[in-house]
């Protein structure tokens, strides 16, 4: 009986640990479906006066919708951006720009008065709202 009880618990744990392991799984496979897929980093001279030719687009290549809010979006010396509550469609694209305007669902606009991103080289860094780099551009290994 004593085997038997323990045969039961052993199979119910190894149940919930597999179970836990395809949820993570399912999890990690969303996150990636999000990902930099084009960016313009050299606006004209003067550059203050262009910003928004500044621009880093994320595309949702996955099946459902995906909330951004929580995700940033940053640069190798760490001028970040954080998602608002926004909502990117599958298989749809928003440019994240570095200058002012009215955010919509193709446009999105970091506000900021100075350039982001470097003339000479520059990466695009975004992170998931755990903080984890899901997509980098150009793209490296994550």
């Amino acid at each position: 009986m004593k085997n038997l009880r323990n045969g039961c618990l052993f199979s119910a744990l190894l149940l919930l640990l597999t179970g836990l392991c395809w949820a993570q799984t399912e999890a990690d496979s969303a996150d990636l479906q999000i990902m930099i897929t084009n960016a313009s980093m050299i606006a004209p001279t003067p550059e203050k006066e262009n910003l928004n030719l500044e621009w880093v687009e994320i595309t949702n290549q996955g099946e459902k919708a995906q909330n951004l809010e929580g995700w940033t979006l940053s640069d190798q010396q760490n001028h970040t951006y954080a998602f608002p509550d926004f909502i990117l469609e599958p298989g749809e694209s928003v440019k994240v720009h570095t200058g002012c305007g009215d955010d919509s669902s193709e446009d999105i606009y970091c506000n900021r008065s100075m350039p982001i991103w470097n003339n000479d080289g520059d990466m695009a860094i975004l992170k998931d709202p755990s903080g984890r780099v899901v997509s980098t551009y150009p793209e490296e290994a994550v």
